[in-house]
Order: structure tokens, then sequence, then C-alpha cells
């Protein structure tokens, strides 16, 4: 499993915000201005086959608008583009499209094929394009869905999305190879982690690799070594074992997902 970072900053940071992709077809977030930064980095927005969503607010979702009008706009999919998220992302996105381009919702979602996959406060679990899904329920602001993503070969994804320390962290914890956390804060407020509590459980599970994301701008190192601090763009290959971590991209120049080799 590749695993390449958009984004990995909160809101007010100079970073990208938070979202990553799968193997260049599975992305997990779309925020505001994620296609740029995508397209920025050399990935192509028109590959991606399914779009996970974790919940509804702007800095994750936005940009869901110009995904499909990057699958659509000006080509016709041969296949359903997944869609899977909380429930009600069907409606969600009918109103932000009509809200951004009215009128043009019809005509995008007969060429690119939508199909959703909604869990509701419970989570849910579902097989598409070679992937298994579960969905957990986090504790945020609004609904949010945390998942474990598991590919062909075992390799396990954790990603807790937006969410103070709570059970289903723990259970993602417990099962995935490489755990990608909300780290917004040094210190945990209401609706999201801080890095004390990263520090936590990268102290329960040294054999763990966890990566820190959603990061403000004071949050930068830890004396733990099993937690990692992400740039945009950087690429990290993910196996049932844990990671390896890619070169950072240059400044200035597209990521180069150039594998090092060596294990945290």
């Amino acid at each position: 499993m590749k695993l390449q970072f958009v984004g990995t900053g909160s809101i007010l940071t100079a970073r990208m915000s938070a979202s990553a992709l799968i193997d260049g077809k599975v992305l997990i977030d779309a925020p505001n201005g994620s296609m740029k930064a995508m397209r920025r980095a050399g990935l192509d927005p028109s590959a991606v086959d399914i779009c996970v969503i974790t919940h509804f607010h702007a800095d994750h979702f936005f940009d869901i608008v110009f995904l499909l009008l990057e699958q659509g706009l000006q080509q016709t999919r041969d296949r359903d583009l997944v869609l899977i998220g909380p429930e009600g992302f069907s409606g969600r996105v009918d109103q932000l499209f009509e809200l951004s381009y009215p009128g043009v919702w019809k005509d995008i979602k007969g060429k690119v094929s939508p199909r959703y996959i909604e869990f509701g406060e419970d989570g849910g679990e579902c097989s598409e394009g070679g992937y298994e899904f579960r969905a957990l329920p986090m504790k945020h602001a609004v609904p949010t869905l945390g998942y474990l993503i598991t590919d062909k070969a075992g390799a396990r994804l954790g990603y807790t999305g937006d969410t103070v320390h709570c059970p289903s962290v723990d259970t993602l914890a417990a099962e995935s190879s490489v755990l990608v956390l909300d780290t917004s804060f040094l210190k945990g407020r209401v609706g999201h982690m801080g890095l004390d509590d990263v520090e936590t459980i990268a102290t329960q599970r040294p054999e763990l690799h966890l990566i820190a994301t959603h990061l403000g701008d004071e949050v930068t190192r830890s004396s733990r070594p099993n937690i990692v601090f992400p740039v945009d763009g950087q690429s990290f290959d993910i196996t049932p074992q844990g990671l390896q971590i890619g070169a950072p991209p240059a400044q200035n120049e597209r990521p180069d997902h150039s594998t090092l080799g060596l294990p945290l």
C-alpha cells in the first residue's frame, strides 16, 4: 500500500488541509484546495476511484465538488465513482453543488456515476475496489467516522479523522499496521486530539507506527520514536508489518516516492 499525504495541516496553517491518497486511487477527505494540491504534486484527480469522507466540515469536504468536476467535466467515467462517508453524503453533495454551480450537477452526475455508501452513527463495513473498509464512530463536533482500510496484501491503515481520544481510536490502534491520527494541538481540546494523546498511544503501543496529521504549527516533534510528522506530499510504503518512509519532497518540486527502505 502506498500512502501519500496531499495535505497534513489544520485550518490555520500554511500546510494544505489534511488529506491522503492510497495507491493513487483511494482519496481520504477532499478539503478545500485539495484538487489543486494534487495537481501540483503530479497526482491525477481523475484517477480516483473511491473517495472516503470522515465528516462534512469544509476543511475535509468542500473540494468534493472539484473532485467531481475533475471526474466528469471533460470526460465520462466507465465505472462508478464510489463515495463512502457519513449518513447524508448524497444530499450534502447535491446541496454543495447547487450552491457552487447551479444547474450543473445533473450533467456531471450522469458522467461520473457516483455510488454512495453511507454509514450511520454505529459505522459499518464494505468491500470496494480490492480494499476492505471498516468505518468506526469518532467523537467530534459533528458526526465523524474513522476508518480501517485493508488491502489485498494485508496492510491495514487506520485513519482517525478529527476526534478526541475515544474508544474507537483505541480500536484502530489495536488493529492497524499504521495509524494516522488527528494531532491538532500540543494538548487535546474539545473535538480534537493533541500530541499528548498521541504520545500516550505511542507509549502504550511502541511497536505501532503512528503518523500525525491535521497538524497545528506548534506541533513539530516528539521524543517518541514511533511518531512520524509528515510534510505535504510525502509518501510512505505500508506493509502488514508497518511502514517505510519516502523522502520528503524538495521545495518547489513535485513529491518523489523515493523509499528509504529503513523501518522506523
